[in-house]
Protein backbone atom coordinates (compact mmCIF):
# COMPACT_ATOMS: atom_id res chain seq x y z
CA UNK A 1 0.00 0.00 0.00
CA UNK A 2 2.81 2.35 0.87
CA UNK A 3 4.53 1.71 -2.47
CA UNK A 4 1.28 2.41 -4.37
CA UNK A 5 0.67 5.61 -2.38
CA UNK A 6 4.23 6.76 -3.04
CA UNK A 7 3.86 6.15 -6.79
CA UNK A 8 0.56 8.04 -6.84
CA UNK A 9 2.17 11.01 -5.10
CA UNK A 10 5.08 11.01 -7.54
CA UNK A 11 2.72 10.84 -10.50
CA UNK A 12 0.61 13.66 -9.13
CA UNK A 13 3.75 15.75 -8.56
CA UNK A 14 4.88 15.19 -12.15
CA UNK A 15 1.43 16.13 -13.42
CA UNK A 16 1.50 19.36 -11.42
CA UNK A 17 5.00 20.22 -12.69
CA UNK A 18 3.97 19.74 -16.32
CA UNK A 19 0.82 21.80 -15.75
CA UNK A 20 2.83 24.65 -14.20
CA UNK A 21 5.38 24.54 -17.01
CA UNK A 22 2.63 24.67 -19.64
CA UNK A 23 0.99 27.66 -17.94
CA UNK A 24 4.25 29.58 -17.68
CA UNK A 25 5.02 28.93 -21.36
CA UNK A 26 1.52 29.92 -22.43
CA UNK A 27 1.54 33.35 -20.81
CA UNK A 28 5.04 34.85 -20.60
CA UNK A 29 5.42 37.72 -18.16
CA UNK A 30 6.39 41.03 -19.71
CA UNK A 31 8.85 43.09 -17.69
CA UNK A 32 7.42 46.31 -16.29
CA UNK A 33 8.66 49.47 -17.95
CA UNK A 34 7.63 52.69 -16.25
CA UNK A 35 8.08 55.01 -19.22
CA UNK A 36 6.45 52.69 -21.76
CA UNK A 37 3.08 54.36 -21.30
CA UNK A 38 4.61 57.82 -21.67
CA UNK A 39 6.35 56.75 -24.90
CA UNK A 40 3.10 55.35 -26.21
CA UNK A 41 1.35 58.64 -25.45
CA UNK A 42 4.11 60.59 -27.18
CA UNK A 43 3.85 58.36 -30.25
CA UNK A 44 0.08 58.81 -30.37
CA UNK A 45 0.45 62.61 -30.07
CA UNK A 46 2.99 62.66 -32.91
CA UNK A 47 0.68 60.58 -35.10
CA UNK A 48 -2.27 62.83 -34.27
CA UNK A 49 -0.22 65.95 -35.05
CA UNK A 50 1.04 64.54 -38.34
CA UNK A 51 -2.54 63.80 -39.45
CA UNK A 52 -3.62 67.43 -38.99
CA UNK A 53 -3.99 69.85 -41.86
CA UNK A 54 -1.17 72.39 -42.40
CA UNK A 55 -3.08 75.50 -41.21
CA UNK A 56 -4.13 73.68 -38.06
CA UNK A 57 -0.53 72.57 -37.45
CA UNK A 58 0.72 76.15 -37.78
CA UNK A 59 -1.94 77.59 -35.48
CA UNK A 60 -1.44 74.82 -32.92
CA UNK A 61 2.31 75.41 -32.97
CA UNK A 62 1.82 79.15 -32.42
CA UNK A 63 -0.54 78.50 -29.50
CA UNK A 64 1.92 76.02 -27.98
CA UNK A 65 4.78 78.52 -28.29
CA UNK A 66 2.70 81.28 -26.66
CA UNK A 67 1.63 78.96 -23.83
CA UNK A 68 5.22 77.80 -23.25
CA UNK A 69 6.56 81.35 -23.18
CA UNK A 70 3.80 82.42 -20.81
CA UNK A 71 4.58 79.55 -18.46
CA UNK A 72 8.29 80.32 -18.63
CA UNK A 73 7.57 83.98 -17.89
CA UNK A 74 5.52 83.02 -14.83
CA UNK A 75 8.24 80.72 -13.54
CA UNK A 76 10.93 83.36 -14.01
CA UNK A 77 8.80 85.96 -12.19
CA UNK A 78 8.33 83.53 -9.30
CA UNK A 79 12.07 82.87 -9.09
CA UNK A 80 12.79 86.61 -9.24
CA UNK A 81 10.30 87.26 -6.44
CA UNK A 82 11.88 84.60 -4.24
CA UNK A 83 15.35 86.07 -4.84
CA UNK A 84 14.15 89.61 -4.07
CA UNK A 85 12.42 88.42 -0.89
CA UNK A 86 15.63 86.66 0.16
CA UNK A 87 17.72 89.77 -0.39
CA UNK A 88 15.16 91.96 1.40
CA UNK A 89 15.05 89.49 4.30
CA UNK A 90 18.84 89.51 4.57
CA UNK A 91 18.91 93.34 4.59
CA UNK A 92 16.17 93.52 7.22
CA UNK A 93 17.95 90.92 9.36
CA UNK A 94 21.21 92.87 9.12
CA UNK A 95 19.42 96.11 10.13
CA UNK A 96 17.71 94.33 13.02
CA UNK A 97 21.00 92.98 14.31
CA UNK A 98 22.71 96.35 13.87
CA UNK A 99 19.98 98.28 15.72
CA UNK A 100 19.75 95.88 18.64
CA UNK A 101 23.51 95.53 18.93
CA UNK A 102 23.85 99.32 19.24
CA UNK A 103 21.13 99.53 21.94
CA UNK A 104 22.69 96.80 24.10
CA UNK A 105 26.19 98.35 23.94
Amino acid sequence: MSQQNHQDCEQRLKDLETEINQESEASPVRPFRANEKAKSLLVRLKQWYSNLATPVKVSLTIVAIIATLSLLNSILRLVTSVIVLGILGAILFALYKALFKNKSS
